[in-house]
């Protein structure tokens, strides 16, 4: 039987205590898989996904722990590429092995190769990669559950940290920072010095009307 790690906010873990990992819908859209990760050596690759989801859901996240059959079919896929069919053994045994790979060496490797870049072959990096179940996971099947460190894995992709930051303010509109971004690149501008990123956006009328506002209100002057 293969080990795997789903996770998900603390809110719904009654629910999942009850029913299992259901493949609900949310936004109008039909989660066709779960997706988890293999459980294995290296607990920061197992969980990497924990930050991502926390900057996107908020809350705490936790895990939970289940078990389906090693001849079971899922899907492999890596952060923006496509996925690959196999059974939950090999699944495992392929992280096994990814992960005993330096990350920022294997995304170096990642960029050179032409056959990962085209598609044909998954990565090399152990960051990014996902498991998707295509079925609910019964009650039955989960072991347990465990909160866990909420500062474990990678935010925005793979190996962004020290780059800079995305500055689009459509996609990164009510986040979590941005504000704090706008504040940077705006004293950055004000003193005559370059700042470390782009902000995207700003030609937008809706940005001007809210730059005009915030001048009004002596908040800030108009870019």
């Amino acid at each position: 039987m293969a080990t795997f790690v789903h996770l998900t906010s603390h809110r719904n873990l009654p629910g999942i205590r009850r029913g299992g990992i259901a493949l609900v819908k949310k936004d109008g859209w039909a989660r066709r898989n779960v997706y988890a990760m293999p459980v294995t050596r290296e607990f920061n690759i197992a969980h990497q996904w924990l930050r991502e989801l926390r900057r996107g859901n908020g809350g705490t996240i936790a895990g939970v722990y289940f078990r389906i059959p090693d001849d079971e079919m899922v899907t492999v896929s890596h952060y923006g590429g496509t996925g690959r069919d196999m059974t939950a053994a090999q699944a495992v045994a392929l992280m096994l092995e990814a992960e005993r790979r330096d990350p920022a060496t294997a995304r170096v490797a990642d960029k050179a190769s032409k056959a990962v870049q085209r598609g044909g072959r998954l990565p090399s990096s152990p960051e990014g990669y996902q498991v998707m179940i295509p079925r609910a996971i019964r009650p039955s099947e989960i072991l347990r559950f465990k909160m866990l460190p909420q500062v474990t894995g990678w935010r925005y992709m793979p190996g962004a940290n020290g780059k800079a930051p995305c500055g689009c303010i459509c996609c990164e509109k009510g986040s979590w920072g941005i504000r704090k971004l706008e504040r940077r690149l705006e004293a950055d501008e004000a003193a005559g010095r370059k700042p470390k990123f782009d902000l995207f956006g700003r030609e937008d009328a809706s940005y001007a009307r809210v730059a005009r506002l915030k001048a009004r209100m002596g908040r800030g002057s108009v870019p």
